[in-house]
């Protein structure tokens, strides 16, 4: 009987000691925010803010997690808040700023960060410089902040973003480097990496790094149609397969997981079922080209010719050199008995690099007449 009471004494430590250790919501929120799952970030930061609705610390980490979220204006409710418990500082005065970034202020954001000299106030005013057209000042702006003291990750990440958008890739290779050595599991360093090999032709590289977002973020809408993009360049039918119908499930009516969903059914051969899908979304494919041809090109697979000219005509004429839709628009044509008009919408594409022996065979066919 001692030996079990002394057992038992001994097995209580643990559980007592555990009990002790247990976070507080704001060290949850802390901690959810580092690992970048802002939505129990900020579930915490809320349940800390029953307790004391006046707390600065959690008031602060609510802006942030706001901020993190693109809810620019919330974070500016939040600074209110927080300006009426008497806080204040440069932290706070560089999430205002960027919250005013968010909310498209350009130019009361700049104004906010003057004196400031924080790697982050570089990055601000950069990002507010960009907004503004101003991609020369932009750039001068984060070569400042490399020289700055403070955290620099944001600072890269933002850089590597800016000359990536202009499809610059030779310019953002340093600074996704410097995010890589920085931060390589933030899942901004990942979409930078992503990127950049998208640019540099790298498939492999950049579906390893959507898929790397996924497994943190498994319904990251960018993340999933850059891995699907991707890995469709690699053949891997068998790994994007299961991610298009993710989207699917988590945005129904989002016009291009329909597409690409239309699309694997049309790759498998069943026509009827892609006519179908895009039949029912129809409002939503009269503005996304793609979705727009690929329903001609079932219409056409089903012998609906006349239908399938009336979608393919405007994007012919409005796209004379794309491949794709020249080649649909053809054959579309060539059902019809329109040799000749066949014939010229073809033309231009034997001419071009991306001429294939279909091209030359609708060529041929539209001669022979």
């Amino acid at each position: 009987m001692r030996f079990s009471h002394a057992f038992a004494g001994i097995l209580s430590l643990p559980l007592a000691a555990c009990s002790l250790l247990l976070d507080t919501p704001l060290e949850e929120a802390r901690d959810a925010l580092a690992e970048q799952d802002y939505f129990a970030a900020q579930e915490h930061v809320l349940g800390a803010l029953q307790d004391n609705a006046r707390d600065v610390d959690a008031l602060t980490l609510l802006a942030q997690i706001q901020l993190a979220m693109g809810q620019g204006g919330d974070a500016l409710l939040t600074l209110d808040r927080l300006e009426e418990a008497g806080a204040e500082g440069e932290h706070l005065t560089l999430i205002r700023a960027e919250a005013m970034l968010q909310g498209g202020e350009a130019e009361e954001a700049f104004a906010l960060l003057d004196g400031l000299a924080s790697a982050e106030s570089w990055r601000l005013r950069a990002l507010a410089a960009a907004m503004e057209g101003d991609d020369d000042e932009a750039t001068a702006h984060f070569i400042a902040g490399r020289e700055a003291e403070g955290d620099k990750r944001k600072l890269f990440t933002a850089a590597a973003s800016f000359h990536l958008n202009r499809g610059d890739a030779d310019a953002a290779r340093f600074a996704v480097g410097q995010a890589q050595q920085l931060a390589p599991d933030a899942i901004e360093t990942l979409f930078v990496s992503a990127r950049l090999a998208q640019l540099d032709g790298r498939p492999d590289l950049a579906s390893r790094a959507y898929l790397a977002i996924l497994e943190r973020t498994p319904n990251d809408r960018p993340a999933m149609l850059g891995a699907i993009q991707e890995l469709d360049k690699l053949g891997r039918v068998d790994v994007f397969e299961p991610l298009i119908e993710r989207g699917r499930q988590a945005y129904p009516e989002d016009i291009e997981f329909i597409y690409l969903d239309a699309s694997l059914l049309a790759f498998e051969g069943n026509w009827t079922a892609a006519r179908d899908l895009l039949q029912q979304y129809e409002t939503a494919v009269q503005s996304h080209d793609n979705a727009r041809g690929l329903y001609a090109q079932s219409l056409l697979a089903l012998g609906q010719y006349e239908q399938a000219r009336a979608l393919m005509a405007p994007l012919n004429r409005r796209f004379p050199n794309n491949a794709a839709y020249a080649r649909v628009y053809a054959r579309i044509l060539l059902e019809l008995g329109e040799h000749s008009q066949a014939a010229s919408v073809i033309t231009p594409i034997l001419r071009g690099p991306d001429a294939s022996e279909i091209d030359r065979d609708i060529a041929e066919r539209a001669r022979r007449g």
